[in-house]
């Protein structure tokens, strides 16, 4: 399953809010419905995680996080 709780941490450690994310980065302006996916971890595109890079200058490992699916572990 994919997480984005390390997203979730960066913008609360930097101070950053929606309203920057939305309004303020320029060609990187990140949607809301966008924001909403990554705040419910929900599945978001390629091109918005590489935003997210560029706009933090950060790696995906500061964005995203993948964690077993229990699910799968159990039917094992």
């Amino acid at each position: 399953m994919v997480s984005f709780r390390p997203f979730r941490e960066l913008i609360k450690e930097r101070g950053t809010s929606t309203y920057y994310l939305r309004f303020r980065c320029n060609q990187y302006n990140i949607g809301g419905k966008t924001l909403e996916r990554l705040l419910t971890d929900q599945s978001v595109s390629t091109n918005t995680l590489d935003a997210l890079c560029q706009i933090f200058e950060c790696d995906i490992s500061q964005i995203m996080e993948i964690l077993p699916d229990s699910k799968k572990i159990d039917d094992m």
